[in-house]
């Protein structure tokens, strides 16, 4: 991301240690980023409504009545544009899937092995491309057991361009069809009839999860759309 678009990013996490170490970590990836921290829900809610969050990392489990998953369902009712990755010590399949369809746009499993697989999940979230665990990608694909990375495909390679490649940015940003259609300019029934089924239709899938988790497997990054000048 460039300097000239400082990241505005909460960290949500009941656990001081694990939001003093992700800080750290996302300093190094994002050292423009605005960090804020909050330890339960009540306080997430706060510093939202006191301003724009682009990236938010939701803790699954916090100790107390609201969730990380409560905050995530928060923002897309209250159709914010935050990009949400979940953090959890699980990596149930049904648990993530449950995430992705209530508008996540990644999964990190904090008990990774080592800060260099952490680091190397935060770098593919910055770099526009969707990490998710190999329980949902399943075998061969970009999950935190593999030694290496591979390196990130443009999405333009497969032919998504132009406007429907503004389109898959915001599907994976996990935004819903009315406010992806508000930040296009466009119709609401244009993005459910035109564009999500030609996306459907490059990446042989029929669900928005389903067209997520091939962007996971294949390692796509999709580029932020370029700010319209006024």
């Amino acid at each position: 991301m460039s300097p000239a678009h400082s990241l505005d990013i909460l960290i949500l996490e009941d656990q001081a240690l694990v939001r003093a170490g992700m800080r750290a970590l996302i300093q190094i990836s994002e050292p423009h980023a605005r960090i804020r921290e909050a330890a339960s829900y009540e306080e997430a809610v706060a510093l939202a409504k006191a301003g724009p969050i682009d990236i938010a990392f939701l803790d699954v489990d916090l100790k107390a009545d609201k969730s990380g998953l409560d905050f995530l369902k928060w923002l897309r009712e209250g159709e914010r544009d935050t990009r949400a990755i979940m953090l959890s010590g699980r990596a149930e399949k049904e648990l993530v899937m449950a995430c992705l369809a209530e508008g996540a746009s990644g999964y990190i499993v904090k008990d990774m092995e080592s800060d260099g697989l952490f680091r190397r999940a935060l770098d593919t979230v910055f770099s526009g491309s969707i990490f998710l665990p190999a329980t949902v990608i399943g075998r061969g694909g970009f999950s935190p057991a593999q030694p290496a990375a591979p390196a990130a495909v443009p999405a333009e390679s497969l032919g998504i361009n132009g406007r429907t490649l503004e389109a898959l940015y915001y599907v994976c940003q996990g935004l819903p069809n009315k406010l992806i259609a508000r930040n296009m300019g466009i119709e609401e029934g244009t993005v459910r009839k035109d564009y999500l089924p030609k996306l459907f239709r490059i990446f042989h899938v029929v669900r928005r999860t389903e067209l997520m988790i091939e962007v996971s497997r294949r390692g796509i990054a999709v580029p932020r759309p370029e700010p319209v000048q006024t």
